[in-house]
């Protein structure tokens, strides 16, 4: 009798899952979003640095046209846990390339579903204040957001030991569009703040100080250049 109890329930928690997706697939043309639209939802999302999570979202999600975006709405590779699954939660396997001691493989992972975006920013939220406590007590800098992001809980959000490069690429390509046109005096208000803060190693100092020379900011200067 428990047995069938068991039995049922899984059933039912995969039938919703089916319905769940079908429903997430069909109920809207398009899951386009634009880096404008993602940024704005994502300022009203306290314990994050929006900017920050907006450039990795960029990053993990190719601009958003990637399959786990269009699929899912999953705007980080937020990965679908054991209990994220026993629950009845959507999620949908699919394989993501990973870093192992300097060799890039392919695994198959369960990845989170979610209905819209509001729904997805508020469990990276979630995520970060739980996994990533570094990162939310840094909000205000996106530079030492993106150094907290190899800091986690649990480790690092990536295997690869150039996302902190490939967040900087993102920062420095965005900052225009998004941050208003005080954008480089921001970038480099953020960044000297972060190294106050003593959140950024060598390696990444080199690499932010090369992307913020690379926008025409000078980190000698007291003053961005015009």
């Amino acid at each position: 009798m428990v047995f069938g109890r068991k039995a049922k329930w899984a059933a039912s928690a995969v039938l919703a899952q089916l319905i769940f997706l079908s429903a997430l697939l069909y109920s809207s043309p398009s899951f386009a979003v634009s880096a404008e639209e993602f940024y704005k939802n994502a300022l009203a999302v306290n314990g994050i640095n929006a900017f920050a999570a907006t450039c990795q979202s960029a990053h993990e999600t190719g601009f958003w046209t990637s399959y786990l975006w269009k699929s899912a709405r999953n705007g980080a590779g937020i990965k679908a846990d054991k209990n994220w699954r026993k629950s009845g939660r959507p999620s949908i396997k699919k394989s993501s390339r990973e870093e192992v001691k300097g060799r890039e493989v392919y695994r198959y992972s369960y990845f989170r579903v979610y209905s819209s975006l509001g729904e997805f920013l508020q469990d990276y939220r979630a995520k970060i204040v739980r996994d990533y406590p570094l990162a939310a007590k840094n909000s205000d800098t996106m530079w030492g957001y993106f150094s907290s992001l190899q800091k986690g809980r649990l480790g690092s959000w990536a295997t690869t030991q150039s996302y902190f490069e490939h967040m900087a690429d993102k920062a420095v390509r965005l900052a225009p569009k998004l941050l208003g046109v005080e954008w480089r005096a921001q970038m480099l208000s953020e960044y000297k703040q972060a190294r106050a803060k003593g959140l950024l190693s060598q390696k990444e100092i080199k690499i932010v100080e090369k992307k913020l020379a690379s926008a025409g900011i000078s980190v000698s200067q007291k003053k961005p250049i015009k």
